[in-house]
């Protein structure tokens, strides 16, 4: 998909975002990626337009990208864009009627640092892509990839894993077994490709873009223990990541780990976590592979209202 040009870019994602969580998510269209599973369900969801971009998301690119942390409070699905800060601006209302959906990741196919398609997955474990047309007032188009993703318990997407471009899925099965999914353009999805066993020694899996400054997307996973570890990317989907590097204890302080890209507007991707009583965190990226991170800056309380962060 085509980049748009200045505030037409803007009013694109806006009306991306908004029909992403419309009430007809269900599509017709079937890939590889699906598996055996029950009929597909209506989410029950309705959408008013939400804030577009701020201007400095302009300076965004696809190795640190700019995304708005979406979180989910009852049935209400708010958005927050970076103020280019630090933090975020006033929350915007995506969807007053927020149900049947349990799982959901932003994606930027088109590599301009922009979010530019939604993957969802709804309580039948019917997974789709949303995403808008090359022109600003072309329709969305909304793709039903397949059945069957209740096997998996996490589903995220750190950005360009395998190299060919497009974000990538990961999917981790309650088995602990790691697996990734090759995006076209289009958002289809190759077969799946095994990373390995025994990643469910984490609680949390966390990245979106590059932390270490060499351009590849990396992840960090929090362990039982509240270990922090940090997972170089290498662009090969076949062994997408390299053996995991310590970062450090005291993690289990927090009960989210998520990133939306780069928050405070510096070219690298950072992280925001959530302590167990509501506030959030920024931890700021500083390309260093073996301590990616700058110390801690408070963002605000009240976070523990929402039960999803993504």
């Amino acid at each position: 998909m085509a980049p748009f040009p200045g505030r037409t870019r803007g009013r694109a994602l806006s009306r991306l975002v908004t029909a992403a969580t419309a009430a007809a998510l269900v599509g017709t269209t079937a890939t590889t990626a699906a598996a055996d599973g029950p009929a597909p369900a209506t989410a029950d969801v309705s959408v008013v337009p939400p804030a577009a971009p701020p201007a400095a998301a302009a300076s965004s690119r696809a190795a640190s990208p700019v995304f708005p942390l979406m979180a989910v409070g009852g049935t209400s699905l708010y958005q927050y864009w970076p103020d280019g800060h630090g933090g975020f601006a006033d929350r915007k209302v995506a969807s007053d009627k927020w149900r049947g959906i349990t799982a959901t990741v932003q994606v930027d196919h088109d590599r301009n640092g922009l979010p530019d398609g939604h993957y969802y997955r709804t309580a039948d474990g019917t997974l789709r892509y949303t995403h808008a047309g090359t022109t600003p007032d072309a329709p969305v188009v909304r793709d039903r990839i397949g059945g069957g993703w209740n096997i998996y318990d996490l589903i995220a997407s750190p950005g360009n894993l395998g190299g060919a471009g497009q974000a990538d899925l990961l999917a981790r099965d309650t088995s602990g077994v790691l697996w990734i999914y090759l995006a076209r353009e289009d958002g289809t999805l190759s077969d799946r490709y095994r990373v390995g066993r025994g990643w469910d020694v984490y609680t949390d899996i966390a990245g979106r873009g590059d932390l270490n400054g060499d351009g590849k997307p990396d992840i960090v996973a929090k362990d039982k223990s509240g270990v922090l570890w940090f997972y170089k990317g290498t662009g090969d989907h076949k062994d997408p990541f390299e053996s995991r590097v310590k970062v450090g204890p005291g993690w289990d302080a927090y009960n989210v780990l998520t990133s939306s890209g780069d928050v405070n507007i510096d070219g690298r991707s950072d992280l925001l976590a959530r302590d167990k009583s509501g506030v959030l965190w920024l931890y700021k990226g500083n390309g260093n592979a073996t301590d990616p991170f700058e110390n801690r800056v408070r963002i605000g309380g009240g976070w523990g209202q929402y039960t999803s962060m993504f």
